[in-house]
Formats: structure tokens, C-alpha cells, sequence
């Protein structure tokens, strides 16, 4: 079953025993327009665990082996594991404010090692401690530390997939058109230059364009990345002109080329990065054919020609 979700979303913690990320839910880091990772400086004893960008740390620094309690799942000490044997670790057990924490070689039963996922807690089991960002700061290397539980930001912590920066295998919906039925953004065809247009979702989008694709690759909000089809094409503005009512086409997708480069903004637009333009519904008319533009972005949920959510394919 398909299941529609706005491109700004609630996330929902499940269970996981397998590497993905830990990330902070600290708003700094989306006004910032990065995701901030908990990880570990390197594979040895001692070794420090601190905030990273996500996106920029390598992936095997930041694969923790986490389970997340839920409404079902009540809590239970845990070892937070990664590179396979080692332990999230409270530095020589100091039940303090501000103890940094380091990673240690997993010990079973090491009280050190235990840890209670309470919510979008991770609370030192036994203690009034929780895991926390230092001081709220989100500077690359910034180190981890426990502090007393006060369930503020500095102490919200999610699991996502490892890595995290895009959704995959998506179509891209705009609002209803006048008979009820949704509408989502096609591209023509995968040649340079084709265009891109708006094509009913619950028929046979072929039957429009034949040579054309509905499934997108996006990226998550609030990281800022190409969008993606056919592959290796890319949603271009056509020959980068900043103006109201640049018709969007697809290209060849180029590493740098800052006309394919678009931020989530995590309130269903999408903003052609650093220009304060977003792609829009052309004159807002939901119809087979409709040209996608670029307009000024509005504020958030103000117009609904900027506003796009998504539909797992």
C-alpha cells in the first residue's frame, strides 16, 4: 500500500538492533541545514565520542547498534555497540555533569556500558544522567557528555538509516486537481533539456508522456542535494536563470552544478539553494501538462502551488 507523507515529517521511532545513525534533534542543527550524528573518534579504548555533520563523517564511525523502546517494547539496559565490540562508555563511571563520554571495549555487565532508551532519551541506567550535546554547540567535534535528565533538546536523540540524506523511489505531489485526484511531477523523457511537468497520479502516467518517469530521488530535509531521476538525471533550472517563472527541465546531473542543487525546507518546499526561489505549480493549475517554475518562496504553508509531498512507489 502506498503511503502518502508530507516532505515534512514526524519521525516515529521503531525498534533496530543493526548499525544506523544516532542523530540529535537539537533545532540548531536543521536552521543550520545539516543533521548532527553521534560518533566516535576512532576504533580503540579511550577514544572520544563527539557531534559530526552526518553527511561528511565516515559512515562506520557513526553505525551504532541501538534498540529504541516503543509503546510495545518496554526498556531494558542495553550496550550501545559499534565497530562491532565496542561500547558507548561513561569515562571512568564518574556520575557527574559533564563526563565525556568515550567508547571502551563492551564488557558484559559493565555498568558503565548501560543505557535505557526512554522516549527520545538515552538515559545511563541506574542514574539520573542522560547522554547530551555540550552546551547545545554543533561544531564538528564538539564532544558528547552526560548531564542530569531535563528532557531539553541538548538530550533528544533519534535513530536513522545509515547513511540518511535522501529519499529514494518517491513521486512528487502536488495539490489535488479539480476532480479530487492528486497530481505529481514527471519528467518528460531522459534527455537533456526535457521538460518537466505536472501528470495525474492515479492513472496511467505513460499514457501522457510515454517516455517520461514519475520516481524521484529527494533529499531530506533540511540537507540541501540534487534531485534525482532516470538515474543519473537531474531537476535543473534552465540556464540557471533567477527569474520568477523559470520553467525547470532535467540534465544530466553534474557534482557542483549549483543550478540542480535544491534544500528541503522541511515545510514542503523546496528551495533552489540560496536564491529564494522554489519550484512551483505554474499559476497553481493542477492539470496534465502544467509546467513546474520556479517562483519566490512564500512563507511556509502560505502558498500552496510550493507546497509538494511524497508517495513511497
Amino acid at each position: 500500500m502506498t503511503l502518502l507523507t508530507a516532505l515534512f515529517f514526524t519521525f516515529v521511532l521503531v525498534v533496530h538492533a543493526v548499525p544506523q545513525e544516532i542523530q540529535s534533534l537539537n533545532p540548531a542543527f536543521f536552521n543550520a541545514g545539516i543533521q548532527g550524528c553521534i560518533s566516535a573518534a576512532t576504533n580503540a579504548d579511550g577514544a572520544a565520542v563527539t557531534i559530526h555533520n552526518c553527511n561528511t563523517e565516515n559512515l562506520e564511525a557513526q553505525g551504532w547498534e541501538v534498540t529504541i523502546s516503543n509503546e510495545i517494547k518496554k526498556p531494558l539496559p542495553q550496550q550501545i555497540v559499534i565497530f562491532g565490540d565496542m561500547c558507548l562508555d561513561v569515562t571512568n563511571g564518574v556520575n557527574e555533569d559533564g563526563t565525556l563520554l568515550q567508547i571502551w571495549s563492551c564488557v558484559e555487565g559493565n555498568t558503565n556500558q548501560q543505557w535505557l532508551s526512554v522516549g527520545n532519551i538515552l538515559q545511563w541506567n541506574g542514574t539520573d544522567k542522560c547522554i547530551d550535546l555540550t552546551n547545545g554547540v554543533i561544531t564538528d567535534g564538539q564532544p558528547i557528555q552526560i548531564w542530569t535528565c531535563v528532557e531539553n533538546t541538548n538530550q533528544f536523540w533519534i535513530p536513522a538509516p545509515n547513511p540518511d540524506a535522501a529519499f529514494s523511489d518517491v513521486a512528487m505531489l502536488s495539490q489535488d486537481g479539480p476532480e479530487g485526484s492528486p497530481y505529481c511531477v514527471a519528467a518528460v523523457s531522459d534527455a537533456n533539456g526535457a521538460e518537466v511537468a505536472l501528470v495525474a497520479f492515479n492513472t496511467n502516467f505513460a499514457t501522457t508522456f510515454p517516455e517520461g518517469n514519475i520516481t524521484w530521488s529527494v533529499p531530506i530535509a533540511p540537507l540541501t542535494g540534487q534531485i534525482k531521476t532516470f538515474n543519473n538525471m537531474c531537476l535543473d533550472v534552465t540556464n540557471g536563470v533567477n527569474e520568477d517563472g523559470t520553467e525547470l527541465q532535467i540534465w544530466t546531473c553534474v557534482d557542483g552544478n549549483t543550478n540542480q542543487l535544491w534544500q528541503n525546507l522541511g515545510t514542503g518546499q523546496f528551495e533552489w539553494s540560496g536564491t529564494g526561489k522554489c519550484i512551483d505549480l505554474t499559476n497553481g493549475v493542477a492539470a496534465d501538462g502544467t509546467p513546474i517554475q520556479i517562483w519566490d518562496c512564500a512563507q511556509a504553508f502560505q502558498n500552496p502551488n510550493q507546497n509538494w509531498f511524497f508517495s513511497t512507489l
